[in-house]
């Protein structure tokens, strides 16, 4: 068994999750990656084993089978930014598909992993600055994102033996962004704002996240359950 123990990781195709992942096996951890689609280049790592699940099946969440061990630790960073309009034009559907990814999926894995790994455990939520301001075109982004965080307030108050945090990146060189910049000005009137910190280098780089994500993990001295990735100093 890995002397780091196991990670689990959902939303490992690309970016942070993708991120976390290549940390984690560079510093000898055993990771299991959770989503719809394997990334590229960790297949053939002897520590490595992806496990297929479409996390908007509820069923198919009930079904994950978590690979832990003595110590193990649960990164839900699947997510999705979901419609970018004002909230008159947001669909039902829409909203529901981003609450189901957002808080119903890593509320179920949270819960089932609590329950039914054994020994010492660490959950994590990848958390967003929009969980706490408000951002017009974005209603159904942050009204997920604070109910995560809530949501993770509440269980570290039940669960006051394991460290649950919720981790915000700040503005992440993801596909994630991509996909806001692409997105027009009359749904998402700060769009511009998003182009310009691209074009600034204004971004945080993923491995950074990354980076810094392990180095809490591994911390006896934890932060508090919500915290900003940009506070975390390493110390060598």
């Amino acid at each position: 068994m890995s002397a780091h123990g196991h990670i689990i990781i959902t939303g490992v195709s690309s970016g942070i999750g993708l991120a976390i992942a290549r940390a984690a096996l560079a510093k000898g951890y055993v990771v299991q990656g959770v989503g719809r689609r394997p990334p590229e280049g960790l297949e053939d790592h002897t520590n490595w084993t992806f496990t297929p699940c479409d996390l908007t099946d509820l069923p198919a969440v009930d079904k994950l089978v978590f690979h832990g061990g003595a110590n193990t630790i649960l990164v839900n960073n699947a997510g999705t930014l979901g419609p970018v309009a004002q909230s008159e034009n947001v669909t039902a559907e829409e909203i529901s598909a981003c609450m189901l990814l957002n808080v119903t999926a890593p509320m179920r894995l949270t819960a089932r992993f609590l329950k039914e790994v054994p020994g010492e455990k660490q959950v994590y939520f990848t958390g967003s600055g929009a969980a706490q301001h408000t951002i017009s075109g974005w209603s159904a982004y942050c009204a997920s994102k604070a109910a995560i965080h809530m949501y993770a307030e509440v269980v570290a108050l039940e669960y006051p033996d394991v460290a649950i945090h919720v981790f915000k990146p700040g503005k992440v060189d993801t596909p994630m962004q991509a996909q806001i910049r692409n997105t027009k000005s009359e749904d998402f009137p700060s769009v511009p704002h998003f182009i310009e910190e691209y074009e600034s280098g204004n971004l945080v780089d993923s491995n950074t996240v990354a980076e810094r994500l392990l180095y809490v993990i591994e911390a006896q001295d934890k932060p508090s359950v919500v915290f900003p990735i940009s506070q975390i100093k390493l110390i060598s």
